[in-house]
């Protein structure tokens, strides 16, 4: 680490696996206008990954970079992000994940803030960072083998306290639907299981000792325990019964003591102790539930086949959802499958069948390529028995507009489920619901609702769910605010803190990110400055995405079934109940997105991001404000700029 650098090793890993050349690029050439995670990995993109690179191409970039806060003791802050051209999206695009654990923070202490992989090796290999040494070694003793045999192997190899990011037998036969994994099962949709298994890499492996300074510790430490205290929380109930599956603790990641409300540690009647989160607990458990006799560790087990495959749960659960709405029908049998669709909901079926995809044996080679793109394949019947889920990278229906009116921006100008956005409605939307069903399970009251929206989404109506008054103005909050959350590698589960148990009037602190930050690497700024980074990383996004063959306008709209399909249920929220004046409580149940509505935020959305209102695209004048001109240049060489040297 250079003198007087505070948060940031300072140093990149490159590694090119067609040479087996090893180099490193200086983090800060990227960190003034990108931060670290999202932010530098999607410049890196821009200046390695052209539009013609294919995702399984040897010149796509696996890129996985850590951010500033990592390894610092900043609660919450030991997320890393993946980036690369996804073989999930269709067509092939540029996306992004963002995974959980150790394996960031101790890359970090190994020496690097991130690391950037392209070619591909003759054989399968792996990658081994200590404390600054990296060395590509021999994987054929790891090929072939799951997540946790790799765990296994690679403890005995380096020792227990090694890292790591893997993927499993799904990646190694480039299934699109294959994630990364990590220790501590963290993953992270959008294919880059498949891309790593596409280079004949098998994993990447950490050992470090070091630690990135800050640049005011007593501060830091301060800031520390305050969110702590604003984050203290009462749990959350599982969605499992209790005595056949019992919840034993928090899995925290590397040095949290936030309250998690995503990821527990469970012990189930068999004695199996395993570690689960947010969605992937549903892969299989409405199906488990439905057959009679069924034990709840079932579901608890399908988490655990797909993480070990490396298969995408929530693609999962879409094909799923899938197979039994045409085995219903009657358009897939047996024959046509290979499976015995009558055993639906039993261990047995589910482990049978993720193999078949992971493997790409039999039908679960079409599968294997992703449900859209098997849709295209079968034809149209096939796609009739889609759910309105099935529409691209993650889930396409999850707390759409039609339940949240600014959801729909945050949809539209995304090339994958934009989770983390839609979490920051969702999350404080349940938060309120609860309180309305008992009090003393959340302190959100429609007051609180409201001053917390105020607060954070910058628009005096933006509380209000049932006008698109200030939606526009809440998209671009939120989405700058996620952008820098994702390239700090803030964790969703806790920030932002909108609300808080333990403040007199319930509302969280919407400046602690900045202090957290200022504290750790010395960059004095105000919160509008730091949330420009974030402004700077989206508009980065949206060149590279026009470069990639999007058409603004065109494409910047949401799936039909918003506008037809009236909206029945919601998680953490099934009678779809929100907010009104004073104590009022209006239901949303029953309702679709009017299309005018969304073209008049999208109208207004263009407008506060310093776009052209009519064609959608960026003014070279709005890049240039942000640092971006070489942005500028490239975009007016394809006519997709407003304001440039004609």
């Amino acid at each position: 680490m250079t003198a007087n650098m505070y948060g940031w090793c300072g140093k990149i890993l490159k590694v090119d696996l067609s040479d087996m050349r090893i180099s490193e690029l200086k983090t800060m050439d990227y960190a003034d206008r990108f931060l670290g995670g999202r932010g530098i990995a999607t410049r890196i993109y821009w200046e390695e990954v052209g539009p013609e690179v294919g995702a399984f191409d040897p010149e796509n970039r696996l890129i996985l970079m850590t951010g500033p806060l990592g390894a610092t003791g900043v609660q919450g802050a030991s997320r890393f992000e993946v980036v690369g051209k996804s073989p999930m999206r269709m067509p092939e695009g540029f996306c992004y994940g963002n995974l959980g654990g150790f394996f960031g923070p101790y890359l970090k202490r190994a020496g690097y803030d991130g690391i950037v992989i392209s070619g591909r090796s003759e054989k399968p290999v792996y990658i081994w960072i200590h404390d600054g040494k990296t060395q590509i070694l021999d994987a054929s003793l790891l090929w072939g083998k799951g997540i946790y045999d790799v765990r296994d192997i690679l403890k005995q190899t380096h020792g227990k306290n090694v890292r790591f990011v893997t993927t499993g037998v799904a990646g190694e036969n480039m299934c699109r639907n294959a994630n990364l994994m990590t220790d501590n099962e963290g993953s992270a949709t959008g294919g880059f299981g498949g891309v790593m298994g596409s280079k004949n890499l098998k994993a990447v492996a950490v050992l470090g000792t070091g630690r990135p300074l800050a640049a005011k510790p007593e501060e830091l430490k301060a800031l520390n325990h305050l969110a702590v205290h604003l984050n203290k929380r009462d749990p959350m109930s599982i969605p499992f019964p209790e005595e056949q599956v019992r919840r034993t603790g928090k899995s925290s990641c590397y040095q949290c003591g936030l309250d998690c409300k995503y990821r527990n540690s469970y012990r189930t009647a068999s004695g199996k102790n395993v570690v689960r989160k947010c969605q992937s607990m549903f892969v299989y458990l409405p199906w488990v539930f439905r057959r009679p006799g069924e034990s709840t560790e079932t579901a608890v087990d399908a988490t655990g086949i797909c993480n070990d495959l490396s298969i995408c749960t929530m693609e999962m659960q879409n094909i799923v959802q899938w197979v039994d709405a045409c085995y219903q029908s009657g358009y897939l049998t047996e024959k046509e499958t290979g499976l015995d669709i009558s055993k639906l909901g039993t261990h047995e079926f589910f482990e049978t069948f993720a193999n078949m995809i992971a493997r790409r044996e039999g039908f679960g080679d079409i599968l294997a390529e992703g449900l859209l793109r098997a849709g295209e394949k079968l034809g149209d019947e096939a796609k009739a028995h889609f759910s309105n889920e099935v529409s691209g990278v993650g889930d396409g229906a999850t707390y759409s507009a039609r339940e949240y009116l600014m959801n729909g921006l945050l949809y539209a100008f995304e090339p994958r489920q934009p989770i983390a956005m839609l979490h920051e409605i969702s999350w404080i939307t349940g938060l309120w619901v609860m309180n309305r069903s008992d009090p003393k399970s959340s302190p959100v009251t429609s007051e609180v609702f409201r001053a917390a929206a105020s607060k954070f989404w910058g628009h005096e109506k933006a509380w209000d769910l049932n006008t698109h008054e200030g939606k526009a103005m809440a998209a671009v909050k939120i989405m700058d605010r996620t952008y820098v959350k994702d390239s700090l590698l803030l964790c969703d589960s806790c920030w932002p803190m909108m609300v808080s148990w333990n403040t007199p009037d319930r509302v969280g602190d919407s400046d602690l990110e900045r202090r957290m930050f200022s504290a750790v690497t010395g960059v004095e700024t105000d919160e509008t400055g730091l949330n420009r980074y974030g402004e700077r990383i989206f508009n980065l996004q949206r060149g590279i995405l026009l470069r990639e063959g999007r058409h603004p306008k065109q494409d910047d709209v949401l799936e039909e079934f918003n506008y037809s399909d009236p909206v029945e249920t919601v998680f953490m929220n099934p009678d779809v109940i929100v907010p009104g004046p004073g104590e009022e409580v209006i239901s949303r149940k029953g309702q679709t997105l009017d299309r005018k509505v969304f073209e008049e935020m999208r109208t207004e959305f263009y407008e506060l991001r310093g776009w052209d209102a009519e064609t959608g695209l960026q003014k070279a004048e709005t890049l240039e404000r942000l640092g971006m001109s070489d942005l500028v240049q490239d975009l007016e060489k394809i006519g997709l700029i407003e304001g440039g040297n004609k």
